[in-house]
């Protein structure tokens, strides 16, 4: 099933909020109450097998350069293709649920520019960002793959964007969201509330 194939059923985003390896995930299709969260998941995105490891960036530092770029690229293609089986299984069970998902939204860092491999490796610091980035853009890359439409939404800027996109204050959206938790029950942390978040903001805004 893809973004547009359902009919009658109420539209909804998927939400994620990306880790070395692994994502919070969120289905909303309403607005910012405990109804409208369809879905809530964790999802795995490294190796099966475990044969490659999940902290790619760090594992590559003690490698050859070659071999470096040979075990970052095999994580990336891993991860997207993890993404993208779990993404398609979280639109058939949202279609289950009646909610028909048109898009995935992913919150994202800051964007890095334009880095060589070599550069990346040599920076503690820029090892980390890279491997967020890395699960990150797997998301938003399996959302292509899915037909979904694939929106990022920068962290640093969430709770603005938010209260742009669906016209609540922002003190008053952080107060509702973080109350959803006495409806909804746990799992309802940091990450569940900006995977909510950054699906509410993509569904706000196509409204």
């Amino acid at each position: 099933m893809t973004a547009g194939s359902g009919d009658g059923g109420a539209a909804a985003v998927i939400g994620c909020r990306a880790h070395t390896g692994w994502a919070a995930l969120v289905v909303v299709g309403g607005g910012v109450e405990p109804s409208a969260v369809v879905l809530r998941s964790r999802i795995d995105l490294g190796d099966p097998s475990r044969r490659v490891t999940r902290n790619v960036f760090h594992a590559a530092r003690r490698l050859e350069p070659a071999v470096a770029a040979e075990l970052v690229r095999a994580g990336e293609v891993i991860a997207a293709e993890q993404a993208g089986a779990a993404l398609g299984r979280t639109v058939r069970e949202a279609a289950d649920a009646g909610a028909v998902v048109r898009a995935c939204a992913v919150v994202v860092g800051a964007p890095a520019g334009e880095l060589r491999l070599e550069s990346i490796l040599a920076s503690h610091a820029l090892v980390h960002a890279a491997e967020g980035r890395l699960y990150q853009s797997a998301l938003l890359q399996a959302a292509v793959g899915c037909g979904l439409d694939a929106v990022a939404v920068p962290k640093r800027s969430i709770w603005e964007q938010g209260e742009a996109a669906l016209g609540i204050p922002r003190d008053e959206l952080r107060s509702s969201i973080k109350g959803l938790r006495r409806d909804l029950g746990p799992p309802w942390a940091e990450d569940q509330k900006l995977a909510a978040l950054a699906a509410w903001i993509a569904l706000g805004r196509s409204s």
